[in-house]
């Protein structure tokens, strides 16, 4: 995740279409693999105390799910490869992959 990547960005900002709304993201970081697959990657600096550490992190997962997503289909309008969406956690040494789910169409963006 933090090493040297093709194409990698910090901060990216994404103006885009997606559904009757305009929206601006700005993505923590995302590269693009080896493999051609094109990384999201969301940084998550919160602690955990107490509880089963994987747990928590399936329940951040979930919780911030609809934010990578939408991340994912507005990267989709101008980048064709496949997508993984990630979150991190350094001050845990966590980490929770996945695909997005299947497109909401084709966005319109705009790189600012």
């Amino acid at each position: 995740v933090l090493g040297k990547h093709a194409e990698a960005e910090s901060e990216l900002r994404l103006t885009g279409t997606l559904g009757a709304g305009l929206v601006n993201v700005s993505m923590d970081r995302t590269f693009v693999d080896e493999h051609g697959t094109r990384w999201i990657v969301d940084y998550k600096t919160g602690v955990h105390a107490g509880g089963d550490l994987d747990v928590f992190l399936d329940r951040e997962r979930e919780r911030y799910r609809t934010q990578l997503e939408r991340y994912a289909a507005l990267m989709r309008g101008p980048d064709s490869r496949p997508i993984r969406l990630g979150l991190y956690f350094p001050l845990l040494n966590g980490w929770r992959e996945w695909a997005p789910q299947g497109g909401a169409g084709a966005p319109t963006t705009d790189q600012t």
